[in-house]
């Protein structure tokens, strides 16, 4: 199977509910008939959703951020040990990639992008074809790229031959080409056929819908309320029981909100000696466990990247021990791996790894993770000691000391 070419610019000019507008409280026979309302994926703005969900914005910033501590390292093999490059021209320009912004800047450029779009167009500045160092590097709006296909997939090894170039949407009808070598094109989610990549926030869309639909309904009640509650003649007899007219009804609404109020000159209790009955209109928010729902979708989001729920505010703070086994879980399962790839991702397209030189994406001066090198050599150390004493015993081969010291 071969895909045709096509020209797709990812709904670029479709801007679905986005949810900006605050939803009526819908009626109960709408509730009763138990029908969701959820944010279509196929249609929303993903970078709005990301700019207007605070949960969303936290947790991809953080990642962003946590990606961009990182320093970069270039080695090669020097008589078949590792040694770092010294004033690397490759690590110069990963610093400092572009006259707009600096090495970091550019990282949580390109974290953020892959974690909206599934996607980032690097745009690498070429003064002549093969040149496999480029001047300069440009992370491009993901929304504005479209690619254009050769037609032919899995049959061909070079990329060039799968896709004939990209194209950039600059303005309403102004469309620029750019040749395929001078794109690095990353990408997460690739599932479906491994040319572009999925948004990561597709799989979130209940749980985003669900986080919004819970901040408008608590607008919804604290601004759309109406009345607090009623004040009603409890009497039973039949003098005092008669409805009061429209002139009689607004006369005393006005003097009750002249009289009574938090003001210094109002009063906040009603003295009467009538038979009177309060009943609230305040509706039952507790009951709806509004803010559960938020924290728990939350979570769900945090876990969805990666990351741990320590390291964001709650309602019960993280004790001190609790932030920093976060912060260690949050780079040692998502952080150095991801930097790892896309450090390696740059040692490919620049020729680094068939001169048999590589890059690394060191995290080494981070104290947390000094920390956790230092208990992680105690460890050895003691395993280390304990494999002495019991091969002194002669009891043992070394592989059955590896086993039990579990080397």
């Amino acid at each position: 199977m071969e895909f045709k070419p096509f020209k797709d610019f990812f709904n670029l000019f479709n801007r679905g509910n986005d949810y900006y507008n605050t939803p009526k409280i819908p009626s109960n026979n709408y509730i009763l008939s138990g029908q969701p309302e959820f944010l279509n994926p196929d249609t929303w703005n993903a970078f709005n959703i990301y700019m207007t969900t605070a949960e969303v914005y936290a947790v991809i910033n953080r990642l962003a951020h946590l990606q961009a501590s990182g320093t970069w390292r270039h080695y090669k093999l020097v008589n078949g040990e590792s040694q770092e490059v010294k004033n690397s021209d490759v690590i110069n320009l990963l610093e400092n990639p572009n006259p707009l912004m600096k090495g970091n800047q550019h990282i949580i450029q390109a974290v953020t992008n892959l974690s909206i779009y599934g996607n980032n167009y690097e745009y690498m500045l070429k003064a002549f074809d093969n040149q496999e160092i480029p001047d300069g590097l440009t992370n491009l709006n993901p929304s504005e790229i479209g690619i254009q296909l050769t037609g032919k997939s899995y049959k061909q090894s070079k990329i060039e031959d799968i896709i004939e170039y990209y194209e950039l949407q600059n303005g309403s009808s102004s469309i620029e080409k750019i040749e395929t070598n001078c794109i690095n094109h990353t990408k997460v989610n690739a599932v479906k056929n491994g040319i572009k990549g999925e948004s990561p926030l597709r799989p979130l869309y209940m749980e985003i819908s669900n986080i919004r639909s819970a901040y408008q309904f608590r607008n919804v009640i604290m601004n759309k309320r109406g009345a607090l509650g009623i004040l009603s003649n409890k009497a039973s007899n039949s003098e005092n029981s008669i409805g009061l007219t429209k002139n009689e009804r607004e006369r005393l609404e006005k003097q009750y909100q002249k009289d009574y109020g938090i003001d210094n000159k109002q009063m906040q209790v009603i003295m009467s000696n009538a038979s009177l009955e309060w009943q609230s209109m305040s509706f039952p928010t507790k009951d709806l466990m509004l803010f559960e729902e938020v924290e728990s979708n939350f979570k769900r989001i945090i876990d969805h990247f990666g990351l741990n729920d320590n390291l964001f505010s709650k309602e019960k703070a993280s004790t001190f021990n609790n932030l920093e086994e976060g912060l260690f879980q949050a780079y040692q399962s998502t952080v150095i791996p991801q930097g790892q790839e896309i450090a390696n991702r740059y040692a490919e397209i620049f020729g680094l790894t068939k001169k048999g030189e590589w890059l690394e994406r060191d995290f080494s001066h981070i104290k947390l993770l000094q920390q956790g090198d230092k208990e992680k050599s105690e460890i050895l150390e003691k395993k280390a000691n304990a494999m002495a004493k019991l091969k002194d015993l002669g009891l043992y081969t070394d592989d059955e000391l590896k086993e039990i010291i579990h080397f």
